[in-house]
């Protein structure tokens, strides 16, 4: 039960980011305070452990390869938040910014292969990853509710998946 728990507990943590700490397009004094620095960078860092769980959850071993590759984007965009906006660091937004093009190429390749290459009902699946990319695009106008959905949506896929066999899928995901 604890991958069903981790997903949520993302979707929920980026919603009560989105909703409490109304983040903007424009720097604001808020944004550069400890807590908040943190707390995104904790966020964001949650998403980092939940893609490669995702990825062990889906099976395949293109999906284990391109939802590890996006947890470590993410990951490395939690750590240059830190830097970037905590220090005052300017010059890490460049790796923030290359995090999050890792972390959105990797699942817009992983929602294709869920999507071409999984059977049946599991092609569902790939909303995910779908799901996560609008998330963090659309982060400021509606990310928390986007991410919410997406998550739960994970955690209850998580659920009904629990105790079963790996997913099938064609001979060229295994």
């Amino acid at each position: 039960m604890r991958r069903p728990f981790l997903f949520a507990f993302t979707g929920i943590a980026f919603f009560v980011f989105w909703a409490l700490a109304h983040p903007s397009f424009e720097m604001t004094a808020s944004m550069t305070e400890w807590p908040q620095v943190l707390w995104f960078s904790a966020t964001l860092l949650s998403l980092a452990v939940a893609l490669p769980v995702f990825g062990r959850m889906m099976g395949s071993r293109w999906a284990v390869r391109l939802a590890s590759i996006a947890g470590a984007g993410i990951g490395l965009s939690s750590i240059a938040n830190i830097f970037e906006d905590g220090f005052g660091i300017d010059a890490f937004f460049f790796a923030f910014i290359l995090g999050n093009l890792i972390l959105e190429v990797s699942l817009l390749v992983l929602t294709i292969v869920i999507a071409r290459t999984f059977r049946d009902r599991h092609k569902a699946l790939a909303l995910i990853p779908a799901g996560t990319i609008a998330g963090i695009v659309l982060f400021v106008a509606a990310g928390g509710p986007v991410m919410l959905a997406t998550w739960l949506g994970a955690a209850a896929a998580a659920v009904l998946m629990s105790g079963r066999t790996p997913i099938p899928a064609t001979p060229a995901t295994r």
